[in-house]
């Protein structure tokens, strides 16, 4: 097995490769580092990279190829990382990853990918399929959903709550509380949420005359798979 760990020094390289002074100087470091990263595969990555995009955007390239060398060097994943079946996984998360514009986005990115690397060759249309599902998803809708599923997290769901509205809420708090409660339709909407613990069937929701939920949603099977893959959740024999 190709082994990533003793290739520090590429991943070095990659790191610090937005130092060239255009763009072209840093895919060219880029496309340098992977090489030396994945022997066979460097060089498709960089194509990819060349091809979907646009030169302005491989700083935040460049920071999660990073992240999902780490991701498949903890998986010991590198022979598969090589496969060609992979690179629609890692095609989809470098597309994503151009615009994420935060560190914590791109991680949840290469974990997702990682994972789906990793996975077996049967599964990885499926693996796919939520890292598609997860460009749908925002950084503040996963931690809802997050909150949502641990039955400890009170606190942490009263933390994402705006709070009761007034009947003479200003425009600002009213629009919060409807935000909030759009962040619940969607997840219902993509299949994330549903209204039973036994159930991914979905229903409607009542709101209180506060803006509050009168009855809790659920997580569903596919909503904690999703949480798997982003390593909000640790993995299981139950999720796979």
């Amino acid at each position: 097995m190709t082994a990533i760990g003793g290739r520090g020094d590429s991943l070095a390289k990659i790191a610090s490769a937005n130092v060239g002074t255009n763009a072209t100087d840093r895919l060219t470091a880029v496309a340098r580092a992977l090489a030396g990263i994945v022997p066979g595969a460097g060089s498709a990555l960089a194509e990819v990279i060349t091809s979907a995009i646009p030169k302005q955007r491989l700083d935040r390239v460049a920071a999660f190829v990073v992240l999902l060398a780490k991701e498949v060097e903890r998986l010991s994943a590198a022979e598969k990382l090589a496969s060609h079946s992979s690179m629609p996984l890692i095609e989809e998360g470098i597309s994503q990853a151009s615009g994420a514009f935060s560190e914590q986005r791109r991680l949840y990115l290469a974990k997702c990918v990682a994972h789906g690397v990793n996975a077996d060759e049967i599964d990885k249309l499926n693996e796919l399929k939520i890292l598609q599902l997860l460009e749908e998803v925002g950084d503040d809708e996963l931690l809802l959903l997050d909150a949502l599923d641990d039955p400890k997290a009170r606190d942490k769901l009263s933390a994402l709550q705006p709070p009761q509205l007034r009947a003479n809420a200003p425009v600002e708090e009213r629009a919060k509380g409807e935000l909030h409660r759009a962040s619940y339709r969607k997840l219902l909407s993509i299949g994330l949420l549903s209204s039973s613990p036994y159930t991914d069937e979905p229903r409607r929701w009542r709101y209180g005359k506060h803006g509050e939920l009168e009855e809790a949603p659920y997580v569903s099977a596919l909503g904690r798979m999703v949480l798997v893959r982003v390593g909000l959740r640790p993995g299981g024999p139950e999720v796979t």
